[in-house]
């Protein structure tokens, strides 16, 4: 999700003691969010749970899919990955819809 803003809105993120912290109230209250951003909370809305779920589902356009997987991609070559993490934004890339598509995903 770091990566994933970085590419995003760097300006989101904020150095705190216990790592990065995204600074998702000034995104909530901007009037205006980029649908970058509008991605950023959905993503944020599907991740946030209070048990012990493995999977999270997320409804997703295509325009949405498509911003995605680029964001992905280019995070795919901004650095070398370890294995494991390359093959989830793989996988993941993968299962985004197509550009006219709007799907359930579970991530």
């Amino acid at each position: 999700m770091v990566s994933l803003v970085r590419v995003i809105n760097p300006q989101l993120l904020q150095q705190g003691p216990e790592g990065f912290r995204v600074d998702f109230d000034s995104l909530e209250r901007k009037d205006a969010p980029t649908a970058d951003e509008r991605l950023l909370l959905k993503l944020r809305s599907a991740l946030e749970t209070t048990g012990e779920e493995t999977s999270y589902r997320l409804e997703m356009t295509g325009a949405e899919g498509r911003r995605l997987s680029e964001s992905l991609e280019r995070l795919e070559r901004l650095q070398k990955w370890a294995p494991d993490v390359l093959s989830m934004s793989r996988n993941l890339r993968a299962k985004l819809p197509a550009p006219a598509d709007v799907r359930m995903l579970d991530i």
